[in-house]
């Protein structure tokens, strides 16, 4: 399945706080009614489990009805539904209302008298309701005394969900991703309108004209074609051969849009207007504080006291030679406002496969290199307090760091890396929500590189001092005369990339600490 553009770790979900009760028929039962969202519809966890038990020694002669006995008390005008996915669920015709089929008999005769609350309130409330393109979803807590019925109503004409009740905190948070910042009602709409658009993937009973709304999808996949091909800040749900195939998807769906009976289509339609709207509401769509760089924070910048950002930091920094500031601006790139851009997750996890490889095979190199070292014959491994010895372990000892370290993170970047964005948003939140935050999570990616540099370093000690301690002085002139002149060149790149802005940073974080004081 495609992922959308930003994701934060969904909450997990649970029946919240009661909103509104009152006596239902039976006695010493008290019916309340909850509201919750299209995205918390229990349909994909606790599933029923097949009874292995069950089984048949033949097949009837003359069999040519199949009917399904998942739920043999179905009356009235409920009817049952089989989802493109293979999911099993409940429509009444006339009330116009959906429920999952993970429900026993005993609990869907208590589907009639929440329904009739429901929609006697909803009359109530809305003089127009009847003649509105409105339909119900509800799902049922029964517990002992009581019975949690959630619910939303779904508006077809304007393309949200709403309540009779406020929402209480939770389903709120649920509803906006745990997203800072919302209160516009116009930018609540996206979130609404992205909901509504999950319940048309799980529920494709309703007939939308799909003639518009392929029409509408071809439009919003072409602008972020053309996005994602001129600008590298683009805020696309999808890469650009992602949506290459989505719009040859829209030309397959052209061939059967005027077609009723086959809801496949409004499933495949539904999820693609899911992942664009949540992705305007991510963005702040239609505010003036909207994102328009996928790589832009909409908040402002934490100024305040951080561990890993003093003097002290620095030191260790250069320690690591600040590879750690480099993973720090990559990981900001696709961990904004801790949300996920799913295109530039992939690509930054293809980037750190790639680099951790390289260093794989660099610190190879190295440790057959340093291994090969200890067996010259001017290396005489009896005298163990020689510098060029202890330099030589030392290099070794990095190198092999640096190998089990980029080892270790290739193989988590391939469990997590490719995840999908909701797995990622929940590891990337794991890892950063330490003390020392998103600057760890750069530090670690950093570490295989700067042992590889230790190693080389320690290497080069050992290799220049029984060069400076056995040779002649007209080698050693030579060696030194290319030492310098390798690091007059080492120098001179690191100075023209400017990689190190050792003083800068001194005089920032200097007046930082200063004006906090």
């Amino acid at each position: 399945m495609p992922v959308p553009e930003q994701v934060i770790p969904f909450y997990t979900y649970s029946p919240p706080e009661v909103n509104v009760a009152i006596p239902s028929d039976a006695p010493g039962t008290t019916l309340r009614f909850v509201p919750f969202a299209a995205n918390d519809v229990l349909r994909y966890d606790n599933r029923p489990l097949v009874d292995k038990t069950l089984e048949r020694d033949n097949i009837p002669a003359l069999m040519r009805h199949f009917p399904n006995k998942s739920c043999p008390w179905l009356d009235g005008d409920w009817k049952s539904y089989i989802h493109p996915e293979g999911a099993l669920y409940l429509y009444n015709t006339t009330r116009k209302t959906f429920t999952e089929a993970i429900i026993d008999e005993t609990t869907f005769h208590l589907l009639a008298e929440c329904v009739d609350g429901l929609y006697d309130m909803a009359r109530a409330k809305l003089t127009s309701l009847e003649a509105e393109d409105i339909e119900l979803v509800v799902q049922l807590w029964p517990t002992e005394g009581e019975i949690t019925c959630q619910y939303y109503f779904v508006d077809h004409a304007a393309r949200i969900l709403f309540w009779l009740h406020d929402t209480n905190h939770e389903t709120t948070v649920n509803i906006f991703s745990g997203l800072r910042g919302v209160d516009d009602p116009s930018h609540i709409r996206f979130a609404l309108e992205s909901e509504y658009w999950t319940h048309c993937e799980r529920y494709p009973n309703h007939q939308m004209d799909r003639v518009k709304l392929l029409k509408e999808l071809r439009e919003v996949v072409m602008h972020a074609s053309a996005e994602i091909i001129t600008s590298d800040m683009s805020l696309s749900p999808f890469d650009a051969d992602e949506l290459s195939r989505i719009l040859d998807l829209i030309n397959h769906l052209q061939e059967n849009a005027e077609e009723k009976d086959f809801p496949h289509s409004t499933c495949i339609i539904a999820r693609f207007m899911q992942y664009f709207y949540r992705a305007k509401f991510f963005n702040f769509c239609g505010l003036p504080c909207a994102r328009l760089d996928a790589d832009k924070s909409v908040y402002e910048e934490d100024t305040g006291f951080h561990p890993l950002t003093t003097p002290f930091s620095l030191v260790f920094e250069a320690m690591l030679f600040w590879a750690p500031r480099a993973h720090l601006n990559n990981i900001r790139r696709v961990w904004v406002d801790e949300c996920i851009n799913t295109p530039r997750w992939k690509d930054f996890n293809t980037k750190l496969m790639a680099e951790w490889t390289g260093i794989t095979i660099y610190s190879t190199v190295m440790l057959a290199v340093d291994v090969s070292f200890l067996a010259v014959p001017n290396m005489n491994i009896s005298q163990s307090q020689s510098i060029g010895i202890i330099a030589t372990y030392l290099s070794i000892i990095f190198i092999t760091g640096s190998l089990i370290a980029s080892v270790l993170l290739a193989r988590q970047n391939q469990r997590y890396g490719f995840e999908s964005a909701e797995k990622a948003a929940e590891f990337l939140s794991n890892l950063t929500g330490t003390f020392f935050g998103v600057r760890a999570l750069a530090t670690v990616h950093s570490l295989p590189y700067a042992m590889l540099m230790w190693g080389m370093i320690y290497f080069a000690i050992g290799l220049l001092y029984n060069v400076f301690k056995f040779t002649t002085t007209a080698m050693l002139a030579s060696v030194v005369s290319g030492c310098v002149v390798v690091t007059v060149f080492i120098s001179w790149f690191i100075w023209a990339a400017r990689e190190i802005h050792i003083f800068k940073r001194l005089a920032k974080s200097v007046l930082s600490v200063t004006s906090g004081r």
